[in-house]
């Protein structure tokens, strides 16, 4: 990752907030997949994902 120094900073806004905009970037990136994951487990535990699985269940056995 990119850095700057404090004087750099004051030196260049712009160039500083490309680099911040770049690290919260990496950040996000990062973190990704354990959100995703995280929202798809609590996703798939409401009740209308159970009542749709249960409904799929009877009729997959529906059809033996």
């Amino acid at each position: 990752m990119a850095t700057m120094e404090p004087v750099e900073l004051d030196a260049d806004p712009v160039g500083a907030a490309s680099v911040l905009t770049f690290a919260a970037l990496q950040a996000v990136e990062q973190a990704l997949p354990e959100y995703r994951s995280s929202a798809l487990g609590h996703l798939g535990r409401t009740e209308e994902a159970e009542a749709e699985a249960r409904r799929a269940y009877k009729t997959e056995q529906g059809r033996r």
